[in-house]
């Protein structure tokens, strides 16, 4: 059973209170506005093939943040939530793997309670340490989000039982990268997740996002998918669409883009770099020692939204652009050495996205008739 923490009840009043700073209008009061994104340290449990982080980080790299750093890392977050007037803030434990240092969540969920007006708290992880963990160190983590990797639906079913039963989360994600593995039991893994009221998140594996071969098959298990989904839907199932296909939300129709890439969002490496994007471990514009951090988060080249000049005219003008947005900056860097193109996946987008949308609406009629 979730227990209602200090921080817990801190958030309460902070989504109360009426302050004059940045929120999101009605329903998305509660969205965040700035995310510290946080790699306290590359050390893993695994070695997936896909991980972004593994695929980028050298033997130069630091591996694990050291003592000084963090204890300045400790400072910086509350100073930078001073001067960024957003009512709302995440912060996200990634990796390597977070839970091989609880203890280090703890300070940073300890600090943000004393000194800012409380911020979300969630982390993402492979699950391998669940058994062994100290619950106590993640009291005031509200999000968890576990990657299924190469383990079993079966054993994805234990771990996430045991985070739900040891943890205070509102709720949790299954995290699934559309390896060849994944993508043929993708079904599969949908139907666990809906039947046991868990949200899904499906990403592209982005190694293969060149890939032709890939990408049709990818196109193909869409299609099952919202298939699918329709069908749990009119079994009265709540699907929840939201970051279905990669980071995409679904169903969003404002022209304005939800993505802080590149405006609102701190990536922190073990070294204690900064930088724009939590993909792209390399590109760096300053640390947490520099002053004017606010500055130092700002990169146009980021942007993930139609506002960004590098897009082709065509994005603009697309029938899916509110929820599409251009596609990821850095996957168009990495895969095709520029910002200024389409998505990397605008065929599979083109035709998904309707369908996703379609399935938005078949929920909120359903919702309706059900009321």
């Amino acid at each position: 059973m979730r227990r209602e923490t200090e921080h817990s009840k801190q958030l309460k009043r902070m989504y109360a209170k009426e302050d004059g700073r940045l929120k999101g209008e009605g329903y998305w009061a509660k969205l965040p506005f700035f995310w510290f994104i946080l790699f306290l340290s590359y050390k893993c449990t695994r070695r997936c093939s896909y991980c972004y982080t593994f695929n980028q980080i050298s033997n130069g790299n630091q591996m694990e943040m050291d003592e000084n750093t963090f204890s300045r890392l400790l400072e910086w977050i509350p100073e930078v939530w001073r001067v960024n007037n957003v009512k709302v803030n995440n912060i996200t434990f990634l990796g390597g793997e977070p839970l091989l240092r609880t203890d280090r969540i703890k300070k940073v969920m300890d600090t943000v309670y004393k000194n800012t007006d409380g911020m979300q708290g969630s982390l993402y992880t492979n699950g391998d340490l669940v058994d062994s963990v100290n619950w106590d160190d993640l009291e005031d983590i509200q999000w968890i989000s576990t990657n299924i990797a190469d383990i079993s639906i079966e054993e994805l079913a234990r771990r996430m039982k045991i985070i739900a039963e040891r943890s205070n989360v509102i709720n949790q994600t299954i995290v699934a990268t559309l390896d060849d593995y994944n993508l043929e039991r993708i079904l599969d893994i949908t139907r666990f997740g809906l039947e046991n009221g868990y949200r899904l998140r499906y990403q592209k594996d982005i190694y293969k996002g060149t890939d032709e071969e890939y990408k049709k098959r990818l196109l193909k298990k869409y299609h099952e998918l919202c298939d699918l989904l329709e069908s749990y839907i009119i079994k009265g199932y709540y699907v929840h669409t939201t970051f279905l296909l990669d980071t995409l939300i679904t169903g969003w129709d404002s022209e304005t883009s939800p993505y802080l890439c590149g405006k609102r969002i701190a990536t922190v490496y073990p070294d204690g770099t900064i930088g724009p994007c939590l993909r792209n471990h390399s590109f760096k514009t300053g640390t947490i020692f520099d002053p004017d951090p606010m500055s130092l988060l700002q990169c146009e080249a980021y942007h993930y939204g139609l506002e960004n000049k590098n897009l082709p005219d065509e994005c603009r003008e697309c029938e899916s652009r509110t929820v599409c947005q251009g596609g990821c900056p850095y996957d168009k860097i990495e895969l095709l050495g520029t910002p200024a193109a389409k998505s990397v996946t605008c065929d599979v987008h083109k035709e998904i996205i309707p369908r996703l949308k379609y399935l938005d609406t078949l929920k909120k009629q359903h919702k309706t008739e059900g009321s």
